[in-house]
C-alpha cells in the first residue's frame, strides 16, 4: 500500500475539482493507493512565517510515502519556512512532486517516486540509460543542459585556497556518481549538489528547469551554513548534522554524498602533498585531526558501498592523508 498526501492551497482547491476527481478515480483503479488530502493551506499564513502550517494533520502527513503539492508558489513558501517548522522538516524526508494537468501521470509519477523509481510518462518508464540511440541522445542533451546551468550558477567561484574554477568539483562529483548509478536524476543532482548551498540559485530554479526529484535530492544534500555566524565556530555542528543525516538518507542520496566526499578527498590529498601541514590553514577548521574524524566517520557511515571502487578510493585517501 502506497500512501500519497495531497497538499493543496485554498485557492487551488477551489478550482481543481476535476483534478481531484481524476486523482481519486485513478487511485481506485490501482487499488493499492491510500490518498490523504490536506486542503486549505493559506499562502498568507506561510508568508507570515507561521511556525506550524500543518493545520493539525501532523500524524497523517508523516505516514505519507510521497506528497503531491498543488502549485509552485505554495511549494516555495513551504521550502522557505524557518528551520524547525513542521513542513520544513517533513519536506527533508518525504519526496514530493507538483500537480500537473494530467491526474493519471501525476499519480503514476508519485507512485514511482514513493518506490524510489523514475517515471517518465512519454517513455513508458524505461531506463533513462536505454541502449537506443535516441535515448542516448536525450540523455546527452539533458546532461549538457544541466552542465550549462551548473556553470552559470558557479560562475566566478574558485576552490578554497586556490585559483581552480569551482565547477571542476561538481563535474568530478557527477563523474564519480556515474560509476555508482545509471539514474540520470542522481547524476544531475550530484552536479548540482552545491548550488542551493553556495550560489544565488534555489530549489525553485532547479525545480522549474529539471523537475522536483532533482530539486529534492539537491535540497537534501545542502548544508545549513548558518549564515551570519562564525563558520569556524559552527564547523563541528554542521559536520555532525551531516553525519547524523546519513542514517536517514536513501541509497540514492548516499551516492551523492559519497561522490562529493571522494572528490573533496582527492583535492585534500593533492593540497596536503603540495603544502604539508600549512594546508589546513585555508579552512575554517584548522585542526587536521578534526578533518580526520569527519572523513573517517563519513566513510564508515557509507560502508554499504565498500565493494565499489569509489568507496575503496575514499578509504585509501583517508589512510594516506590522516592515518599513515
Amino acid at each position: 500500500m502506497i500512501t500519497i498526501g495531497v497538499v493543496m492551497s485554498s485557492t487551488y482547491a477551489d478550482d481543481s475539482s476535476h483534478f481531484i476527481r481524476g486523482l481519486c478515480s485513478r487511485a481506485r483503479e490501482k487499488e493499492n493507493i491510500n490518498l490523504i488530502f490536506f486542503p486549505g493551506m493559506l499562502e498568507s499564513d506561510l508568508s507570515a512565517g507561521c511556525a506550524d502550517a500543518s493545520s493539525g494533520h501532523e500524524e497523517s502527513v508523516l505516514i505519507a510515502d510521497v506528497l503531491i503539492i498543488s502549485d509552485a508558489k505554495i511549494l516555495q513558501k513551504l521550502l522557505e519556512l524557518p528551520e524547525g517548522s513542521f513542513f520544513s522538516n517533513v519536506l527533508e524526508h518525504i519526496p514530493y512532486i507538483l500537480m500537473r494537468d494530467d491526474a493519471g501521470h501525476v499519480l503514476d509519477q508519485a507512485c514511482a517516486l514513493a518506490q524510489g523509481q523514475l517515471f517518465e510518462p512519454h517513455k513508458g518508464g524505461e531506463d533513462v540509460f536505454s541502449s537506443e540511440e535516441q535515448e542516448k541522445e536525450s540523455k546527452r542533451d539533458s546532461f549538457e543542459r544541466a552542465l550549462e546551468f551548473a556553470m552559470k550558477a558557479h560562475k566566478g567561484q574558485v576552490r578554497k585556497g586556490s585559483s581552480i574554477p569551482y565547477i571542476v568539483h561538481p563535474i568530478e562529483t557527477a563523474l564519480i556518481a556515474m560509476t555508482l548509478t545509471r539514474d540520470q536524476d542522481i547524476i544531475i543532482a550530484s552536479l548540482f549538489h552545491d548550488i542551493i548551498e553556495d550560489t544565488p540559485y534555489g530549489a525553485k530554479e532547479i525545480e522549474d528547469a529539471f523537475g522536483s526529484r532533482i530539486a529534492h535530492l539537491v535540497q537534501l544534500e545542502s548544508e545549513n551554513k548558518r549564515k551570519g555566524q562564525d563558520a569556524s565556530q559552527t564547523w563541528k555542528i554542521r559536520k555532525q548534522e551531516f553525519i547524523d543525516s546519513l542514517d536517514l538518507k536513501s541509497r540514492d542520496e548516499k551516492i551523492i554524498a559519497l561522490s562529493d566526499k571522494l572528490s573533496n578527498m582527492r583535492a585534500t590529498r593533492q593540497g596536503y602533498l603540495k603544502n604539508d601541514e600549512k594546508f589546513w590553514q585555508r579552512f575554517h577548521q584548522k585542526d587536521k585531526s578534526m578533518h580526520a574524524w569527519y572523513y573517517r566517520t563519513v566513510a564508515d557511515k557509507l560502508r554499504e558501498f565498500e565493494g565499489t571502487d569509489a568507496w575503496q578510493e575514499l578509504d585509501r585517501l583517508i589512510q594516506d592523508v590522516f592515518e599513515d
